[in-house]
């Protein structure tokens, strides 16, 4: 027996709008959160900016008591002759198909190993400029690479946000064994370094430095003063005091660092602009920095002051019939009464940064590339240009002396090394 049923029709007037139930309103706590957020953003960056005005008058109080400069000390010493510098290029380094990076000299000075945007790292003989391995990297976005004191790991970093460690003791002429991958850092890793067979230290866009251990593939120790991108780290050659490190970043300061300490040890107000890189001294007893306003610095950790400065366009202002560069070729030519020679004007020499630092093993030449000028040879004693580097065909990026002392390495964007001795 079947049943039908009738539905009814209800019409229904809502008396106030449907509202979904997943929406709700806003809750007061998310806003008071919200400005919370903002008031301790707006108290960082006021604290940031009183601390930098700190910085400041310290500084000032600094300069007050410095009683004498490094060219002041050296005021009876003898001025190098313009022009008389013997390295000549013995050998060219042939092999990378892009832009080279980075480089770094073995510890024994026999062997470079070569990072380039072609994606692989090259060890090259020094001696004779042969190709002794080839290691394909794991990105090709590469910024920095270092060799162990023991020559037997190498070590790539770049844009990844990675630290790669190699290891390099096989006799494969191409191999690719990864030993580890140090991953930590939120940012590029701009520059990277060995402290030692087993642990080797990086600086990040980040804002920080870090120290990591190969044998136990994990981060030990963070170093986080700086308030702007780390750009470059050196460390200490003096011996025996291999825990101390110096970087520079955006936030215009150099640091000083020692590995057993959770802070700075030491630090040096350099520019507004960017210090794009740092060295050490040969002795190991002053820091000299480069910035994007083209000004080198040198600082004397004992004194805890700035000793030294120079500027391509005071020196080139100091000196009259004197070599200068043209400003068609960026050569160095020999007399001022050339029809190539021209002044270069003060706005070009302002926009030349420095991106690389090295010296002889004596000291007196400072080695030094510009964004376009190529690199240029200072005497560091009379803050005066007493050469340049010619030879590469687009810009050079970085200059390293070997670590004995006889030779000069030069890389560039035109995917070639240069290898300068004495003639």
């Amino acid at each position: 027996m079947s049943q039908s049923y009738e539905m009814e029709t209800f019409n229904i007037e809502p008396t106030q709008p449907i509202v979904p139930q997943y929406i709700e309103a806003e809750d007061p706590n998310a806003l008071n959160l919200t400005t919370l957020n903002e008031e301790i953003q707006q108290k960082v960056n006021f604290a940031r900016q009183e601390t930098k005005n700190l910085y400041s008058q310290v500084d000032k109080v600094k300069q007050n008591l410095q009683d004498a400069n490094l060219f002041e000390m050296a005021n009876n010493v003898q001025q190098l002759n313009t022009g008389t510098i013997n390295l000549s290029p013995t050998i060219t380094l042939k092999g990378h198909n892009n832009k080279i990076a980075d480089f770094r000299w073995s510890k024994d000075s026999n062997s470079i190993l070569s990072a380039s945007q072609d994606g692989f790292l090259l060890l090259w003989d020094s001696a004779t400029g042969l190709k002794k391995k080839a290691i394909p990297l794991d990105s090709q976005w590469i910024l920095s690479c270092a060799i162990s004191p023991n020559g037997k790991v190498v070590a790539s970093a770049g844009l990844n946000n990675n630290c790669t460690i190699y290891s390099i003791s096989g006799d494969s002429m191409i191999q690719q064994n990864v030993q580890t991958i140090f991953k930590g850092h939120t940012c590029y890793i701009s520059d990277i370094d060995f402290l030692d067979d087993s642990n080797v230290l990086t600086s990040s866009g980040d804002m920080t430095c870090a120290l990591w251990n190969i044998p136990k593939a994990k981060r030990v120790r963070e170093f986080t003063d700086h308030l702007g991108d780390v750009l470059s780290l050196v460390i200490s050659p003096e011996e025996g005091n291999k825990n101390v490190f110096s970087s520079c970043g955006s936030d215009g300061y150099a640091y000083i660092w020692d590995i057993r300490e959770p802070g700075a040890i030491q630090h040096f107000y350099v520019s507004e602009c960017d210090v794009s890189t740092v060295q050490f001294f040969k002795d190991g007893n002053s820091v000299v920095t480069g910035s994007d306003d083209g000004i080198i610095n040198v600082f004397d950790l004992r004194s805890d002051c700035p000793i030294a400065s120079y500027s391509l366009q005071e020196s080139l202002n100091a000196i009259t019939n004197q070599p200068t560069y043209t400003a068609s070729t960026i050569e160095y030519v020999r007399s001022p009464m050339s029809p190539k020679s021209t002044v270069i004007s003060s706005s070009f020499l302002d926009n030349q940064g420095v991106t690389s630092i090295d010296f002889s093993s004596s000291g007196r030449l400072m080695y030094a590339t510009y964004t376009d000028l190529g690199c240029v040879v200072w005497d560091t004693l009379k803050a005066s240009v007493v050469g340049k580097l010619e030879g590469h065909r687009d810009r050079v990026t970085k200059v390293r002396s070997s670590p004995d002392g006889l030779g000069v390495c030069t890389g560039s964007w035109d995917t070639t090394l240069r290898i300068w001795s004495p003639k």
